[in-house]
């Protein structure tokens, strides 16, 4: 994430390559993913837990600094509300997360990105 951040100048883009980059891990690192969902955290101490929390949270502050600089660079609305629109996202990975691990693995977390990145970064305007 920090490397897309420093590389990517754009905000927009910066939020939805930090998005491709969260569901393309998934996509390769299965065990991971159940832990990211807590499916593997069953009998783990709490603080397992509560760091993949403290991750979501950076992940999602990362997104709404992303956005912050999308508004300001004309790439979305000035009224966007950058914190919702953050949460948003990063419901949007774990929820594809969840459907990933829970269909045996075989839901791409990837499938019909492309499509639904336009309507999530409000690109279809």
């Amino acid at each position: 994430i920090n490397k897309i951040t420093q590389e990517e100048k754009s905000g927009l883009q910066q939020a939805e390559s930090i998005m491709a980059m969260l569901l393309g891990f998934a996509q390769k690192n299965r065990g991971m993913t159940r832990v990211l969902i807590g499916d593997a955290l069953v009998n783990e101490d709490e603080r397992l837990q509560q760091r993949i929390n403290q991750m979501l949270d950076r992940i999602e502050a990362t997104l709404k600094q992303s956005l912050r600089m999308a508004a300001t660079q004309g790439e979305m609305g000035a009224a966007t509300d950058v914190g919702a629109h953050a949460n948003l996202l990063v419901c949007y990975v774990i929820g594809r997360w969840q459907q990933f691990a829970k269909s045996g693995f075989t839901r791409d977390p990837m499938a019909q990105w492309p499509a639904q990145s336009a309507i999530l970064l409000n690109r279809n305007n």
